[in-house]
């Protein structure tokens, strides 16, 4: 396990004319980043904070969506990872390379997501907790099925995911968490980095501003491997 220190759901059109003359200029096709946030995925203003974190990544040339598990609702995790595989099917068919970026819970959702469907090209999970349910608080895991769901589901999936598979995964903690585990951030095989900072929300908050470079390095690393 290698570990660095470094300082909505929507319908999607098909192809466009846009997108084809991106293609044929670059020669490559667009990179599309989904991003997963965690439990305050139900929170208005954290979701908006997100989302403005996100939009800055186009000046590194890489698009990005959000999709919300809504942690908090009865669906299941089953059925949010179904819509999750579709979204990445459409930007797909659009000729789109898709990686899956995951915040807390969200981590879990992408790397299940990562297990059913290999044509992502990478994952990138911040302060992640998809391991050991025992260690929530059972109020936690009443008021977000999905979340407990995931917890029991994804240490399976995980164990489909071969070198090659975990390679292709860069994992983002904050140096003390406080939150989660800090042992739980940790995912052997992948890239795993420590950020000069301590905090779960802050990590997120700081990956998600001034990481964008590094992680955009990373997915163009991964993809002429």
């Amino acid at each position: 396990m290698s570990e660095q220190t470094t300082s909505g759901d929507s319908d999607l059109p098909g192809l466009d004319a846009a997108a084809r003359r991106v293609i044929g200029s670059a020669g490559k096709a667009p990179i599309r980043v989904i991003f997963v946030p965690g439990l305050g995925d139900r929170l208005p203003p954290l979701v908006h904070l997100q989302r403005e974190a996100l939009r800055t990544w186009r000046a590194l040339g890489v698009r990005t969506t959000m999709f919300r598990v809504r942690w908090s609702s009865d669906a299941s995790f089953q059925d949010r990872l179904d819509r999750l595989d579709e979204m990445i099917e459409r930007y797909e068919q659009r000729g789109e390379r898709v990686a899956l970026m995951g915040a807390s819970a969200g981590a879990g959702a992408v790397l299940a997501a990562f297990a059913r469907r290999r044509s992502v090209v990478a994952v990138i999970i911040i302060a992640g907790k998809f391991l050991e349910p025992e260690d929530i608080i059972k109020p936690v895991l009443l008021r977000n099925a999905p979340f407990a769901q995931s917890l029991s589901t994804v240490p399976k999936l995980l164990e489909e995911l071969g070198p090659d598979d975990r390679a292709k995964i860069l994992s983002l903690r904050s140096a003390r968490d406080g939150v989660v585990d800090d042992e739980d951030t940790l995912l052997e095989g992948a890239v795993n980095e420590t950020m000069r900072v301590v905090g779960h929300v802050i990590a997120i908050g700081y990956a998600l501003m001034f990481r964008a470079r590094r992680v955009v390095r990373f997915l163009r690393e991964t993809m002429t491997d």
